[in-house]
């Protein structure tokens, strides 16, 4: 997945990322029915990923959750 820049000196800016993880996390146990157990398998699933969608399917899914 790419890496998109958040300025971390904005107050709301490291929250945004907990927030984002957390989506990955669901998203990654939607797609394979379970939780991650290890970090490797969380960067594999999330490298086998098409950037933009993955980028597009954390942000409806932040969207829907607020």
């Amino acid at each position: 997945m790419a890496y998109t820049e958040i300025d971390m000196t904005q107050p709301d800016a490291i929250g945004l990322r907990l927030k984002q993880a957390d989506a990955m996390l669901k998203l990654f146990a939607v797609d394979r029915g379970r939780a991650p157990i290890t970090l490797e398998e969380i960067r594999e699933w999330a490298y086998a990923q098409d950037d933009n969608q993955l980028q597009g399917r954390v942000d409806q899914f932040l969207s829907e959750s607020f």
